[in-house]
């Protein structure tokens, strides 16, 4: 299936929880190598462990890319990511809903990995890398600020790599109580509905 097509089940899935409605831009909008790098040159947590800190890490480039570079179109996306057909995480769809309906969403960090989609299904992933090469599977230049981070369509990544959209947004972490709310609407500038449906 095709990463736009698992995409697309992602944001109806994340309608159906109540959690924003969004919309599919299925025309690439490349980003320029120079704002790439300037993205990758804000973060603070040092490539190595990128791997074990995936919220702070691609939540923080997000933030960096919508807040202080102004690009429009990214979209927060959780879920799965496989390398050679083997899944990294353990996490389905069904974990997500039940993150919210029992608020356990900051105990299960780390099962499941985030990344920022743009517009046509192009992907950029800051933390990957440092995984990959952390487990001997990739082997990345830290002095290269390109090499640090993962950006090109999700169905054409290099090293086996499948990205498996589950749920997109940021009010997730709000309902699954992974962030608070006011912390949430201080760093993103805008409100958030004070109810999630727990259907």
């Amino acid at each position: 299936m095709s990463y736009l097509k698992e995409f697309k089940s992602a944001v109806a899935r994340t309608a159906k929880l109540d959690l924003g409605d969004f919309t599919v831009n299925e025309s690439p909008m490349p980003l320029d190598q120079a704002v790439l790098n300037a993205v990758e040159e804000t973060g603070h947590i040092p490539f190595k462990q990128r791997a074990v800190q995936s919220l702070s890490v691609n939540f923080g480039m997000f933030h960096m890319l919508a807040k202080k570079f102004h690009i429009p179109g990214g979209i927060m996306t959780l879920g799965n990511v496989s390398v050679n057909g083997e899944m990294r995480f353990p996490v389905t769809p069904a974990h997500f809903r039940k993150m919210i309906e029992t608020g356990s969403g900051e105990d299960a960090l780390g099962s499941y990995h985030l990344w920022t989609t743009l517009p046509g299904g192009v992907i950029l992933d800051h933390v990957l890398p440092s995984a990959l090469a952390g487990d001997g599977l990739l082997d990345v230049n830290e002095a290269v600020p390109a090499e640090r981070y993962l950006y090109g369509p999700a169905d054409e990544l290099g090293h086996g790599i499948a990205y498996h959209p589950m749920i997109v947004g940021l009010e997730f972490f709000i309902a699954s109580e992974t962030i608070d709310r006011e912390a949430m609407e201080y760093l993103m500038g805008e409100k958030f509905p004070k109810q999630y449906g727990k259907s």
